[in-house]
């Protein structure tokens, strides 16, 4: 065979060897077919006819596609690398067409009446790291396909009724910083290999059906994990001591599973911490008077079986807002220091076994009650049950009734109220109203006591109250 020849059986070959590479490239995906797709998206929902989707999203008007309500698209190759319809009020299922958007980065559309299936072909979308379906109506079982996005930072798919297990192929995620599942009907175990994405920063299991045990490591791997949501499930066993690897969490929430044992000493290391759920399992032993030690805004432990007292210096960090531990075995005196958590908006302490709070007397279910209204006349009155101003004859209750009947002035902070200024009348009327609260819900008789939600909504008219007298002035 002669050079020439050789030459031309060459030529061929890279011409058959390029020939559907051209061939291809003048078929490829373009945004002729992002187009398409958002118009069979489009097709399969129901808007009505004022819908700005049914006279925006149409392949006559002038603006392109990247142009759409909703859409963003890349820079460079100018392709739909965005779908943002949250809160359409979109009804229907997605079709397989958008599955031919192979630039998008970001699926946002939460908050619609979109049910059925999420299509296979989602799955060719390999760019995506941001999926949002939450609040919508999709069902069966969430697929393994999600698995190999590869490049997913954000997985919301909750309230919603996805069903079955959560896939072992999820621990392949492991760009995953937002995993919300919560609001579903998924059984089983939560797959150990969730628990190893470095990356998450927000884990959210709360409202469905898992089971078993949490696994004793659950936080080796999770040093970057501020937010973890478990409550409403079937977890049961002991809680983890383990959790204190999970150095950055701000949220932990447990509440009505089956847990049993006590609450770990090690979460007391967690300084950052910020909110604690454990309500309704069965956790047991003396107060965890850790927990006060630390820099907690909320501390949610109803319905267990803690026992013991509360400690004397329940605030020695004054960051408590709500402190909520009614239905346990608790015992002993509330403790006048409850006074320094200056930040408390809540709290309720109710089917407990406490002596109640500023004075010796029986044991009383109303003792919460009690406490708000003592809490009241301190933090106006700047003065506490135990003053050596108060003996037998004068007492911190009696000290404020009597001022209300003659001067109250007389018993308010004097650096709440100045004669002087323009709000004076405004301000002592409001206080006073405080105070005849305040008694109400410290009446001796528990009977003659006002309910705590009747006190806190008779506290909100009166800071309306003051705020209209403040605007007349």
């Amino acid at each position: 065979m002669d050079g020439t020849n050789l030459f031309h059986i060459f030529v061929s070959l890279l011409f058959l060897y390029n020939s559907p590479k051209h061939c291809l490239s003048r078929t490829s995906p373009n945004v002729t077919t992002d187009q398409s797709a958002l118009l069979a998206f489009k097709t399969s929902i129901t808007i009505p006819p004022d819908h700005i989707l049914a006279t925006n999203w149409t392949a006559t008007t002038p603006p392109s596609v990247c142009d759409w309500v909703g859409i963003t698209c890349s820079k460079l190759h100018r392709r739909v690398a965005a779908v943002d319809l949250p809160n359409m009020g979109l009804i229907g299922t997605i079709p397989p067409h958008l599955g031919n958007l192979s630039f998008l980065v970001r699926l946002n559309i939460g908050n619609n009446s979109l049910y059925g299936d999420l299509p296979k072909e989602l799955a060719n979308i390999r760019r995506l790291q941001y999926i949002d379906v939450s609040l919508n109506n999709f069902g069966g079982q969430i697929p393994e396909w999600f698995g190999a996005f590869s490049k997913l930072e954000f997985l919301n798919v909750q309230n919603n009724s996805f069903s079955g297990s959560i896939p072992q192929d999820f621990g392949n995620l492991q760009s995953l910083k937002v995993f919300s599942i919560q609001f579903n009907q998924f059984t089983g175990s939560a797959p150990r290999t969730i628990f190893n994405i470095s990356s998450l920063e927000v884990l959210a299991f709360t409202g469905n059906s898992l089971s078993g045990n949490l696994p004793a490591d659950l936080c080796n791997h999770l040093s970057n994990l501020k937010f973890l949501y478990l409550s409403d499930n079937e977890f049961e066993g002991q809680i983890p001591p383990g959790f204190q690897e999970c150095s950055r969490l701000q949220l932990l929430a447990l509440s009505r599973n089956r847990f049993t044992g006590r609450i770990p000493s090690e979460i007391g290391n967690l300084t950052m911490l910020k909110t604690l759920y454990i309500s309704f399992n069965s956790l047991e032993g003396r107060n965890p008077s850790f927990l006060f030690n630390m820099s907690l805004e909320e501390i949610y432990l109803p319905v267990n079986n803690f026992s013991g007292s509360l400690p004397r210096n329940i605030c020695p960090k004054p960051l408590l807002r709500q402190l909520l531990i009614w239905g346990n075995k608790l015992t002993g005196n509330i403790p006048s220091a409850i006074g320094n958590c200056t930040a408390l908006t809540r709290i309720d302490l109710q089917e407990n076994n406490f002596t109640e709070y500023g004075h010796e007397g029986l044991v009383s279910t109303s003792c919460d009650v009690y406490s708000f209204g003592i809490l009241l006349m301190e933090v106006f009155c700047r003065k506490k049950p135990v003053d050596e101003m108060f003996t037998s004859d004068l007492s911190l209750k009696h000290w404020v009734s009597e001022a209300l009947q003659n001067d109250v002035i007389q018993v308010i902070d004097s650096s709440l109220v100045r004669k002087e200024e323009e709000q004076f009348a405004a301000k002592v009327s409001c206080i006073s109203s405080i105070f005849e609260l305040a008694l109400n819900c410290s009446a001796e008789s528990p009977e003659k006591r006002i309910n705590i939600r009747d006190a806190l909504a008779l506290l909100m008219k009166i800071r309306l109250k003051f705020l209209a007298n403040l605007s007349e002035n």
